[in-house]
């Protein structure tokens, strides 16, 4: 049974890269914050951190199945915001939060992309989509760190996933 479920994720994980997203790794074992605190191995921990000028809504999805297509996860049901500003999925310029996972019930985590800018309705810009699949991206343990940046006109999200 799980490796059946590993199959999956790494075919959900396969059909999404080849949908155009894209996942940055970084060298070593530290997190945004050159420690190496993990998660516990029942848990995942998820930091979202905003170096932006503008209010952000990282736009955070999370689902307990398998998903094959981004659609699947982008739904609004699936939709998490239980962190941020009063614990709506909010943060403010410069600002960051962090969340625990229950590891059995996250199999794929992702972000829209985040929308900045006072208005979230008709954003400033929107960053990169991203998904992570649980045995491909991340484990039970890990810390996903979601980083949220503008250079310019241009913004960014990047992904780090340390143990």
């Amino acid at each position: 049974m799980a490796h059946g479920m590993r199959l999956a994720a790494a075919a959900a994980a396969t059909a999404v890269l080849l949908v155009g997203c894209t996942i940055n790794l970084p060298d070593g074992n530290s997190n945004a914050n050159g420690n190496n605190n993990s998660g516990s191995s029942t848990t995942i921990r998820v930091r979202v951190v905003n170096t932006t000028n503008a209010t952000l809504d990282p736009d955070i999805y999370v689902t307990g199945e398998a998903v094959t297509d981004p659609a699947q996860l982008f739904s609004a049901d699936r939709k998490f915001t239980r962190y941020g500003v009063g614990t709506l999925g909010i943060l403010g310029p410069g600002n960051s939060d962090e969340f625990t996972l229950e590891c059995a019930t996250t199999r794929v985590v992702g972000t829209g992309g985040g929308r900045f800018g006072n208005d979230l309705q008709n954003p400033d810009g929107v960053g990169n989509q991203r998904i992570l699949a649980q045995d491909v991206f991340f484990v039970c343990g890990d810390v996903i760190v979601l980083t949220y940046r503008r250079n310019g006109s241009e913004y960014t999200t990047t992904v780090s996933v340390t143990r």
